[in-house]
């Protein structure tokens, strides 16, 4: 497996550094890497590469190519998670129905502006307060006591998906402004356009810690797909990792969201398409699909710029456009089967 991961590595790599190569300047992929590494060891590049080459690598592409990076594994890691906590294969990061928190979250501090007693809300508040409060909700009405009934909180997911998607409809159809609204539809569809270096260390940060938390339950995850009764005779608690599972993906769907939009199909297809490879051990499923997810969000988000260029197209869409074939003829050509 390390020759794996040292290809899976170089392919990240050359994913970023193509990344960024694209677009309307064309900058070398040589020049990209001086000016990162430039930057990284603040060594003092004036004179040696035009300033706009420098301003569009650095405060451009490469921070928007690291959030995507981070988020695509994130997303993947948050869908492992929840397949494992349901025992279910059609089990994603919004499945709580975080996603649609975070769009009426999203879509009020758009629309609405000024909020009674809070005032101006931005954009990245407003969807994470949205999808903390979903969070909440579904913690409230889905478990009982410390108990945790995954069907039940699906099923309060799910409710609170429809009320949340009904409440942000009726906000669009209320708000005046069309310019407003549109705003509204492209981010609710997913969007890296926005993000800067103020977006990577939070990125980074809960990313990082989702997978280091993650890792050590690989065993204890393989379990939950047995069953709880058969996890339990092999000695797992099966409460305290599901609350630990539950509590790592909702908090990490819900700031990825805030920073993103609404991204889907990767938290699906990218676990899926990782254990017709590496089959369903946690152990290798977790890194593999960190890996594939990164890449997969680097190169969906370069389609979305270039594709229909000068305007960008909303990143969900490609990712929904090139995962849901990608996903059927999978499924249609493999043996593979969940939780084998």
């Amino acid at each position: 497996m390390g020759l794996v991961y040292l290809i899976l590595t170089l392919a990240l790599v050359a994913s970023v550094i193509g990344a960024i190569n694209l677009g309307s300047v064309d900058i070398s992929p040589e020049n990209i890497f001086r000016i990162i590494v430039g930057k990284i060891f603040r060594q003092n590049l004036r004179g040696e590469f035009p300033p706009n080459q420098i301003s569009i690598v650095w405060k451009l592409r490469f921070p928007k190519v690291l959030v995507a990076g981070f988020t695509g594994a994130g997303l993947a890691l948050a869908g492992i998670m929840m397949q494992a906590l349901t025992r279910n294969p059609l089990a994603d990061p919004y499945i709580l129905g975080i996603s649609s928190g975070a769009s009426t979250g999203a879509v009020l501090s758009l629309l609405i502006g000024n909020i009674p007693f809070i005032g101006q809300l931005p954009l990245a508040e407003g969807a994470f307060l949205g999808a903390l409060l979903t969070s909440i909700l579904v913690f409230v009405f889905g478990s009982n006591g410390a108990k945790i009934n995954t069907t039940r909180m699906v099923l309060v997911g799910m409710s609170l998906s429809a009320l949340f998607s009904a409440l942000t409809n009726v906000i669009i159809f209320l708000t005046p402004d069309s310019r407003k609204v549109q705003s509204a539809m492209f981010w609710m569809e997913g969007s890296f356009a926005g993000t800067d270096w103020s977006d990577v260390p939070l990125a980074a940060i809960i990313t990082g810690t989702a997978v280091v938390m993650s890792l050590p339950m690989a065993r204890e995850m393989d379990a939950l797909l047995v069953g709880d009764d058969m996890a339990r005779n092999a000695g797992v608690n099966t409460v305290r990792v599901k609350w630990t599972l539950i509590l790592i993906s909702t908090l990490l769907t819900a700031v990825l969201v805030s920073m993103s939009g609404v991204i889907g199909f990767v938290g699906l297809v990218i676990p899926h398409a990782a254990r017709t490879v590496v089959g369903a051990a946690h152990r290798r499923l977790i890194p593999f699909s960190l890996f594939i997810g990164a890449v997969f969000m680097i190169w969906t988000d370069v389609v979305a710029r270039t594709m229909a260029s000068p305007q960008e197209l909303p990143v969900g869409v490609v990712t929904s456009l090139c995962g849901a074939p990608v996903f059927l003829v999978m499924l249609r050509k493999s043996r593979y089967s969940f939780g084998q």
